[in-house]
């Protein structure tokens, strides 16, 4: 194997380990400020010291985790005002990259999208949080996938993943996952009647108002 190959699978194992530690951030296995053990994570991740202090930094990087001069890394925690200010930033992102994706998705990927939607649906009355959660994350992923950039897309993650530093929660009652229920398929609609300003509309509000301040304790799995 040459050394430039070497190079490109190290990167992609960190970049891929990044992402399951961001996943895992995501679905509130790590709590904002709390500390990662990097022997913690190789167990957890199954990876070698080196692959998972790579993916740390690569997370510091991003802002979804930070890190202290010798004490090592904690999952950020951020304020109400940066919260606020990549909420805003997000509405920007994603009803460009939702815009873009209605002249560019096909009828494979609406289909999909419908079935994403459907599951959804199933799991706002019997699935975990996490099941909701990661459901939730491949409709918007799909979606956007179809927007014809990969560093907006990349972006708009990234962004995501720094907002989970904050004390706040995407569905804080059932009436609010039930409204993002309603919400996609709304969405579904638009994409299928290729409405982009009905989309993005419909995004942005789905973005902006899908976030409630709850007590610390009250943040669900």
């Amino acid at each position: 194997m040459t050394s430039e190959r070497k190079r490109k699978n190290t990167g992609t194992r960190r970049a891929d380990l990044a992402n399951a530690i961001a996943e895992a951030i995501r679905l509130r296995m790590y709590r904002p400020g709390e500390w990662l053990r990097q022997i913690d994570l190789e167990e957890r991740f199954e990876a070698t010291r080196f692959d998972v202090r790579g993916a740390l930094d690569e997370l510091a990087a991003r802002k979804t985790i930070e890190h202290v001069p010798n004490r090592g890394y904690r999952v950020a925690e951020i304020d109400m005002k940066t919260y606020q200010e990549i909420v805003a930033i997000r509405v920007m992102l994603e009803t460009a990259a939702a815009e873009r994706a209605v002249a560019r998705i096909d009828e494979a990927g609406i289909a999909r999208l419908d079935e994403l939607a459907a599951q959804f649906s199933a799991a706002v009355l019997t699935g975990s949080r996490t099941e909701q959660s990661e459901i939730n994350h491949a409709f918007h992923q799909l979606m956007y996938s179809f927007c014809g950039n990969a560093v907006l897309q990349e972006t708009i993650w990234a962004l995501r993943d720094r907002g989970r530093g904050s004390r706040i929660t995407v569905w804080s009652s059932h009436e609010s996952l039930l409204r993002s229920d309603r919400e996609h398929y709304a969405m579904m609609e638009a994409l299928k009647a290729r409405d982009a300003g009905r989309l993005a509309a419909l995004v942005a509000t789905h973005v902006a108002k899908g976030a409630t301040l709850v007590p610390p304790l009250a943040v669900p799995v």
